[in-house]
C-alpha cells in the first residue's frame, strides 16, 4: 500500500488518478455549463443541473485533495530519477506546490462564491447545504475572480506537469513515468 524507494504505492496512484478524473470532470462540466444558454440544456442536462453537479464534484475534489495532501505529507516518496538536474527538481517542486495550492484554492473560492452570491449548493441534487457565509456581494465577486484565476493557474500547472513528464520520458526513456501509471510498476 505504501510507496517504496522505486515506485508509488496503490494508495498514492489511486489518489493521483482520482483527482485527475475529478479535475478533468470539473473542466469539462464548466465548459459545457458556461456554454449552455439559460433555460436550455446540453445532452439532456439543464444549465442548473450542470452547475449543481460542478459544485458537488468540486466539494468531493476538495475532500480528495485533502486526503491526498495528508497522505503525501505522511508517506515518503520514491527516490528522484537519477538523471534529473537540480533545476528540474526545483521546477517539479514548484509545480507540485502550485497544483496543491490550486486544488485547495479553487474549490474553496468556488464554495465561497456560490454561498456569498446566494446561489447555495444542492449537493448531488439531494441535500441543501446551509449557507454559513451569508449573502455578501463583494466577497462573492472576489471569490469568483479567485476561482477563475485559480482555474487558469491550475490548467497551466497541469499542462506544465505533463510537458515535464513527456520531456523527461522522451529524453531519457528510463520508464520513470511508469511509476505513477495505473496497473504498472517499475522494478
Amino acid at each position: 500500500m505504501m510507496n517504496t524507494g522505486t515506485r508509488y504505492g496503490p494508495v498514492t496512484k489511486t489518489l493521483h488518478w482520482l483527482l485527475f478524473l475529478l479535475l478533468l470532470n470539473q473542466f469539462a462540466v464548466a465548459a459545457v455549463m458556461l456554454n449552455t444558454p439559460d433555460g436550455g440544456s446540453t445532452a439532456g442536462f439543464t444549465q442548473g443541473t450542470l452547475y449543481e453537479w460542478h459544485k458537488s464534484i468540486g466539494l468531493v475534489a476538495l475532500a480528495a485533495a485533502t486526503v491526498r495532501y495528508l497522505w503525501r505529507r505522511t508517506t515518503p516518496l520514491p527516490d528522484w530519477a537519477p538523471n534529473l538536474a537540480d533545476a528540474e527538481k526545483r521546477v517539479i517542486h514548484f509545480i507540485e506546490r502550485t497544483l496543491y495550492a490550486c486544488m485547495f484554492l479553487m474549490p474553496i473560492s468556488g464554495f465561497i462564491f456560490v454561498m456569498a452570491g446566494g446561489y447555495g449548493v444542492l449537493l448531488f441534487g439531494l441535500w441543501r447545504l446551509p449557507n454559513i457565509i451569508g449573502k455578501h456581494a463583494a466577497l462573492a465577486s472576489t471569490a469568483q475572480l479567485t476561482h477563475e484565476v485559480s482555474a487558469v493557474v491550475l490548467g497551466t500547472a497541469l499542462v506544465t506537469h505533463w510537458l515535464v513528464i513527456l520531456r523527461h520520458h522522451r529524453a531519457h526513456k528510463d520508464r520513470y513515468v511508469h511509476r505513477m501509471l495505473p496497473f504498472t510498476h517499475q522494478r
